[in-house]
C-alpha cells in the first residue's frame, strides 16, 4: 500500500491537512480589517449570549460635576467659567450649601451620588454573493479568494460607516464655524463673488474653540508630545487630540494660517515634517494647534445642510441641491477622544463570520448543482459612553 494517500482530505492525509479553505477565509478576514480609521478610537465591549439584545453599562457621575441635564452644563461644560467669587462663596458657606464646617457642625453639606446607565441594542449586518458552477469551471480568476476578499472589504466599510455614524450623531459638543449660529445658517453671509467664505471654513481659531471645549469637559488627549529634533525643517508637536477629516477639509487645512499682516504664518504642519513619525495613527496627515488630523476618504458630510447659496454664486465652496434649492454642504470634523465611545460585539463571535456553500451541494433548492454562495455577517452596536467628551466641528469646505 502506498504511504502517500489523500485520505478524506482532512487530518488523515499523509502530507497533512488541506488548508486551502482556511486560506480563503484568511483573505476575507484580512480584508475585513483592512481599514480602521474610526474603529481605532472605539473601546470594545462584549455582550454575552442568551441575555437578550439590549446591553447596559453604568457609570458614576462625579460629585463635583454638573448634571448633564443642567442648563449651565449645556452652556459652559463641566468646568466652564468658574467664577472666583462664586466658587469662594461656595467654599466658605457654612449653611449647608457649601463646603465649610463650623465647630460642632451637625449633619450638613449632604451630597447625593448619581449613577448613570447607558444602553444600546445590538443588530446584525451582512451581505452575500451568489454564483454559478460555471464561474469556477471557466473563470481564469481565483474566485474563491476574490469573493471572500470583496465581502471582507464591504463588511469593513460597513463597520467603519456604523462607527462614524454613531460618533457623529452622538457627539455632545457641536460647534458651527461662523459664530453662534445653527448648521442651517452656515454660509448665510457669503456673497455671490465668494466674500466671507473664510468665516465658515476650517481655521486655526475654530479648532482652538473645539480644544477649549474638550479641555473644559476633561477629555483626555490621544497623544503625547513629539519632542524636537535636529533634522532640518522638522517641528515638535504638542500633546494632542485626534480629529478625523475628509479630503475636502484637509485641502483647506493645508492653507490655514494664524496671525495678521506681517505676523501671519502657516498653522498646519504636514505629517512628513514631524520630528518623529514612529507613532502615528492610521491615516494621520498633519497637525495644527493641539490637534493631529487623520484623513478619511470615507468621511460623511451633511449634504445641502447649510444656508442657501447666493444667486449667481461664483465661489469655491461645495454645495448640493436638496430637491428645492442649492445649499452649502456641511463637513463635520470629528474628535473621538479616549473613552468617549465603544463598539459592542457578541461574545464568542469574531468581527465577521463567513459562510460558503459550493454549487456541488445538491438539494431541493439547488437540484442541478449549479448555484453556490458566499456570505458574511457581523453583530454590531455603538455606545456613546461620554458624550461630553465626543465633539464635532461643522465647517464648509472647498469643492
Amino acid at each position: 500500500m502506498s504511504t502517500q494517500i489523500y485520505g478524506n482530505g482532512t487530518t488523515t492525509a499523509s502530507n497533512g491537512a488541506n488548508t486551502i479553505v482556511h486560506f480563503y477565509d484568511r483573505a476575507g478576514i484580512k480584508a475585513a480589517n483592512a481599514v480602521s480609521v474610526y474603529s481605532q478610537f472605539a473601546s470594545r465591549k462584549e455582550m454575552p449570549t442568551q441575555m437578550g439584545k439590549t446591553f447596559k453599562i453604568s457609570k458614576w457621575q462625579h460629585l463635583y460635576d454638573l448634571d448633564q441635564a443642567n442648563a449651565a452644563f449645556a452652556a459652559k461644560g463641566y468646568l466652564g467659567k468658574r467664577d472666583l467669587a462664586a466658587v469662594t462663596a461656595k467654599l466658605s458657606a457654612t449653611d449647608g450649601s457649601g463646603a465649610a464646617l463650623t465647630e460642632g457642625a451637625g449633619a450638613i453639606n449632604k451630597v447625593t451620588p448619581k449613577k448613570v446607565t447607558v444602553e444600546a441594542s445590538i443588530a446584525r449586518y451582512g451581505f452575500m454573493i451568489e454564483y454559478t458552477d460555471e464561474v469556477t469551471l471557466f473563470s481564469e480568476d481565483p474566485v474563491q479568494v476574490k469573493y471572500r476578499e470583496e465581502l471582507g472589504y464591504l463588511m469593513n466599510q460597513t463597520s467603519e460607516d456604523l462607527v462614524q455614524r454613531d460618533m457623529l450623531t452622538g457627539a455632545g459638543i457641536v460647534i458651527n464655524a461662523g459664530g453662534n449660529i445653527t448648521k442651517a445658517q452656515m454660509g448665510s453671509t457669503i456673497t455671490a463673488d465668494g466674500t466671507n467664505e473664510g468665516l465658515y471654513k476650517v481655521s486655526f481659531d475654530v479648532i482652538r474653540k473645539g480644544v477649549k471645549a474638550l479641555v473644559r469637559n476633561r477629555a483626555q488627549r490621544n497623544t503625547e508630545i513629539i519632542v524636537g529634533d535636529n533634522k532640518i525643517g522638522t517641528s515638535p508637536i504638542n500633546s494632542a487630540f485626534y480629529a478625523i477629516v475628509g479630503p475636502e477639509v484637509k485641502y483647506d487645512l493645508e492653507t490655514a494660517t494664524r496671525g495678521v499682516s506681517y505676523e501671519k504664518e502657516w498653522a498646519y504642519v504636514p505629517a512628513f515634517k514631524y520630528a518623529n513619525q514612529s507613532n502615528m495613527a492610521q491615516g494621520e496627515c498633519g497637525s495644527m494647534h493641539d490637534v493631529r488630523f487623520i484623513e478619511s476618504e470615507g468621511a460623511m458630510i451633511d449634504a445641502a445642510a447649510g444656508a442657501t447659496i447666493p444667486t449667481n454664486y461664483a465661489g469655491d465652496l461645495s454645495y448640493s441641491n436638496n430637491g428645492t434649492a442649492d445649499k452649502f454642504d456641511v463637513f463635520p470634523i470629528l474628535f473621538p477622544t479616549k473613552g468617549s465611545f465603544a463598539t459592542l460585539g457578541l461574545k464568542g463571535q469574531g468581527k465577521v463570520t463567513f459562510y460558503s456553500k459550493a454549487p456541488s451541494d445538491v438539494n431541493l433548492g439547488n437540484p442541478y448543482g449549479t448555484k453556490g454562495f458566499f456570505s458574511g455577517n457581523m453583530f454590531y452596536s455603538g455606545i456613546v459612553l461620554q458624550p461630553e467628551k465626543l465633539a464635532r466641528i461643522n465647517v464648509l469646505a472647498t469643492k
